[in-house]
């Protein structure tokens, strides 16, 4: 997890870790759309906003990290009361090291598709194809290429919230989740231990139409509060077994 030093654009809370992922775990082929939000939880907060196109498809955008919780909490509960979801299972936020393996998709480029910035059109919506040629918005899901997983839009379209707080060192060991204050993981593992947050900020992942190609890269991360709302921020569900 995380870039080696040689990496162009590598940043210092990137530096390489050992992760070891446990469980199995989903991830959503694409972000959250505005179809997704507007039917689990009856609202439209991009609506009015600046730099917000509207449609069934585009990206759910000026949600915060508690929004997002919230709506995988609210999806959950529906899910498990119509009896479409299995006890045991929930919907959550991806953990960031969960996020970066799934983006990776096997890999240990810049990119899943290599280390080639020419080759990130077909893959993003990022700077270059998207804020400098006008369209100042995020773009239908879906659109270009999926990494090795099978999962569009890792690298832009919109920046997507982790349950991890910041840290400003990458969490190592087993299912690493920086929480509440300090690095933990399922089962304990000393390596994570070491990881210190950075305030009251959360993890997001991706890049985004608005950014250039260095923060799209797979290891990139970023830092918000958690009621922080955006126009090119939004996030992805997973579904994995749930923690007692």
């Amino acid at each position: 997890m995380g870039s080696p030093k040689e990496e162009k654009r590598h940043f210092d809370d990137e530096t390489q870790v050992h992760v070891t992922l446990t469980q199995g775990f989903w991830l959503g082929q694409h972000e959250v759309t505005q179809s997704e939000w507007r039917r689990v939880m009856q609202s439209a907060p991009w609506t009015g906003e600046d730099y917000v196109k509207e449609g069934d498809n585009y990206p759910a955008t000026y949600v915060s990290w508690a929004d997002a919780i919230g709506f995988c909490r609210k999806l959950s509960e529906q899910e498990h009361n119509a009896g479409r979801l299995p006890s045991g299972w929930d919907y959550t936020l991806p953990t960031e090291a969960q996020w970066e393996y799934a983006c990776r998709a096997g890999t240990t480029t810049r990119y899943s598709f290599g280390d080639a910035e020419s080759n990130l059109p077909e893959y993003a919506w990022f700077e270059k194809n998207s804020k400098d040629t006008g369209e100042e918005y995020a773009h239908p899901v879906g659109q270009k290429k999926p990494n090795g997983f099978g999962l569009h839009d890792m690298h832009g379209n919109v920046m997507e919230w982790c349950r991890d707080w910041y840290a400003d060192k990458l969490p190592g060991g087993t299912d690493p989740l920086v929480k509440g204050g300090q690095a933990t993981d399922l089962p304990a593992s000393p390596a994570s231990k070491s990881a210190s947050p950075g305030g009251a900020a959360r993890v997001f992942r991706g890049g985004n139409w608005f950014s250039d190609a260095g923060f799209c890269r797979s290891a990139a991360r970023g830092k918000r509060t958690p009621g922080f709302r955006l126009f090119n921020l939004g996030f992805r569900a997973a579904l994995e077994r749930s923690v007692k």
